[in-house]
């Protein structure tokens, strides 16, 4: 991917993913072809073969459901599929397909491969949930849906793995929820993009509507449905109806499935893979030891039929101790020959390899913050003063004339640039930044707020300059995926709001918040506090006649990045961690 191709939303992803084919192991594709030369071949043989690997699936899934699609009916199983095509069919699909070797020294590649043996394993799951609880009713057709539920994991591993190793990076290393950390960097969430697939792609019906269900993978429904699981009685009412509802639903042990393969891709012993399988218990109405074992034997029959050399299987996994080793997810320099990718950036690289600042004055820029309808053309910049950032070398400003108190403001930044020296704890550097902007910097009111890990509320912590009765210093705003505050949260960012881009910005806010800002100019900063909670600095100076100039706009930025700088060190030494 070029850096002029950088998708901001799932209509974007969806457009730069629609014509790429994923490929498939040469090796699959030679056996397959040494099939069709036997004389005594037959489409059960092949069948079986191509029900061995998923991605052959895809394509025959694919090319079937465009045969069907022309006839206006559906393919229900892979089985379906094959038989529609025949033999003659097969071999010219077979000979046209795109194929790859794998390469042992490739992290893409590996990951790639990896997330097909994913999906097969929650097809598998799926599958054999169905054959026992539901005497096979569905058992094809969900085993179909579950297989391609998360095909955007596939195509994104191969077609965009820097995107995904930061996924992974923040997910893994900086606890970052994964349907936050997939908005962060995608600016969509990964189903989202397979939904949009699976709406131009006929390979599954059922997947398709899965994945159009109101149904995601988060905390709230995990807990709710485990709370069933275990008779809680604090569920009732139309609570308890609306999850009888969805577990009698069709899609329900596809996503259950896909649920419980992406928990487990972590590790099996996580509290969120233990709540899943009381969930599944619960569904199947077994014994939860046997329940167990019937998964844990379904992992071993996906890892048999399915294996990539040179990958871990999630059935080896299983079998480990409980660790801190994780795959290998940050690229290599062979990803950056085989994908044709840039240099990769220090924060790519493995851990050993990293030499540049974390707070660099290439991390003082964000994207640009477009209104949902501008969100459906390729993204623009927007304007460097709109960022704060001048187009010649240095600002010009009146020598400082607008600054509250030029000495207070120097003595509070060399406080901050000496690192820690005169702290002890976080807060007390964060209360001296905000008397730092308003007696120094001349800011009126200042809210510091924080997103702490793992969360998708933003909570104002501390506030000043805010009259009696203002919602802003008690409130707290739910944070949706495109909005300014995940942009914010990526890394250290300035933005200035003025007249000229309030309205986009005001499309890209939570109502909750746009509601109390100021009508003049106003400044927001972010910044990351050692690697985990993230605190977003909103000023303004309301009520004064010229509002935010751009000398108070240089300062703000100046002080919060200092301030920035002073609390992660203070982290860092009170871990004991070498910086």
């Amino acid at each position: 991917m070029t850096e002029q191709q950088n998708p901001q939303n799932a209509e974007q992803w969806y457009r730069f993913l629609i014509d790429q084919q994923p490929p498939v192991r040469a090796s699959i594709v030679k056996r397959f072809q040494r099939m069709l030369r036997d004389k005594n071949c037959s489409v059960i043989l092949l069948s079986r073969f191509i029900k061995t690997d998923p991605l052959l699936c895809f394509y025959v899934a694919l090319t079937a459901g465009k045969l069907h699609g022309e006839k206006k009916s559906e393919i229900t199983s892979i089985d379906h599929a094959i038989g529609s095509l025949g033999i003659q069919k097969l071999e010219k699909l077979i000979n046209s397909l795109p194929t790859t070797r794998l390469n042992p020294s490739s992290t893409a590649q590996k990951m790639y491969f990896r997330s097909v043996a994913n999906s097969h394993h929650a097809a598998i799951q799926a599958q054999q949930w169905l054959i026992q609880c539901r005497g096979g009713m569905f058992a094809e057709e969900s085993y179909q849906a579950a297989l391609f539920y998360n095909i955007g994991h596939w195509l994104l591993w191969y077609f965009a793995p820097v995107h995904m190793s930061k996924i992974q990076i923040l997910v893994r290393e900086k606890q970052v929820s994964p349907e936050l950390a997939e908005a962060r960097i995608l600016g969509s969430t990964i189903d989202a993009i397979s939904k949009r697939l699976l709406t131009h792609w006929p390979v599954s019906p059922l997947a398709r509507i899965t994945l159009e269900t109101s149904s995601p993978l988060n905390k709230q429904m995990v807990l709710q449905l485990h709370q069933r699981a275990l008779g809680d009685p604090r569920l009732q009412g139309d609570q308890l109806r609306q999850l009888n509802h969805l577990t009698q639903q069709k899609f329900f042990p596809v996503k259950l499935s896909n649920w419980l393969t992406f928990s487990s891709n972590f590790s099996w012993a996580s509290e969120a893979t233990l709540q899943l399988m009381d969930i599944i218990n619960d569904y199947l109405r077994a014994e939860l030891d046997h329940t167990s074992a019937f998964l844990h034997k379904n992992c071993a029959m996906a890892a048999r039929l399915y294996h990539v050399p040179g990958t871990l299987s999630p059935a080896a996994e299983m079998l480990m101790l409980e660790s801190d080793l994780a795959p290998a997810y940050r690229l290599t320099p062979t990803d950056v020959k085989l994908f044709d990718l840039p240099p990769l950036k220090p924060g790519l690289l493995p851990k050993q390899e990293k030499t540049a600042a974390k707070y660099s004055a290439e991390s003082l820029t964000i994207s640009s913050v477009r209104s949902p309808e501008e969100q459906q053309t390729p993204p623009a910049s927007i304007k460097k003063a709109e960022l704060g950032q001048n187009t010649d070398s240095k600002p010009i400003f009146k020598a400082n004339e607008a600054l509250q108190n030029q000495d207070l403001y120097q003595t509070y930044l060399k406080k901050f640039n000496d690192l820690g020296s005169a702290y002890s704890h976080g807060p007390q550097i964060l209360t001296d930044l905000i008397k730092g902007l308003v007696s120094g910097v001349g800011m009126q009111r200042v809210a510091l707020n924080i997103l702490p890990p793992n969360s998708d509320t933003l909570k104002v912590i501390k506030a000043t300059g805010f009259e009696d009765g203002h919602p802003m210093p008690h409130s707290s705003h739910q944070l949706t995926p495109n909005s300014l505050f995940y942009r914010l949260s990526q890394k250290p960012a300035c933005l200035m709001i003025t007249q000229e881009n309030r309205q986009r910005v005001a499309a890209a806010l939570p109502d909750t918040f746009k509601r109390s800002v100021s009508e003049q100019n106003y400044l927001f900063m972010s910044l990351v506090a050692a690697n985990k909670s993230v605190i977003i600095i909103y000023a303004d100076r309301e009520g004064q006649p010229n509002g935010v100039e751009p000398v108070h706009h240089q300062k703000f930025k100046e002080l919060c990045l200092a301030a920035g700088r002073c609390l992660d060190q203070l982290y860092i030494s009170r871990a004991g961690v070498k910086k």
